[in-house]
């Protein structure tokens, strides 16, 4: 079972506890994104783990969650690491701003 994250309980998460990873091309970030994020595109996530907190809960988003449903359930597979999926991504998140 993949792990998932709302964009309400993100919103309620201390910005110490969480690592947020935007795993979008760099030419997507142009339409928003969560401030704090680091930017790791989905081609190149599973060679950089070693940018992923050990100690954070790591929650990964793309456009509209999508894309980033395959990459937690790819980091958990093959390297034993726990992350969450951003219900939704971007799009959704953006979307409980501006109520």
């Amino acid at each position: 079972m993949l792990k998932k994250i709302t964009p309400e309980e993100l919103i309620n998460k201390s910005p110490q506890e969480i690592q947020l990873i935007d795993i979008r091309e760099p030419y997507e970030l142009e339409d928003g994104y969560i401030l704090g994020n680091i930017n790791i595109p989905m081609g190149n996530i599973l060679e950089k783990t070693n940018q992923l907190s050990k100690t954070k809960d790591i929650i990964i988003y793309c456009n509209t969650g999508r894309r980033s449903r395959p990459v937690v359930y790819m980091l958990k597979k093959l390297h034993g690491i726990s992350t969450y999926n951003l219900d939704g991504g971007y799009k959704n998140f953006s979307k409980i701003l501006l109520r």
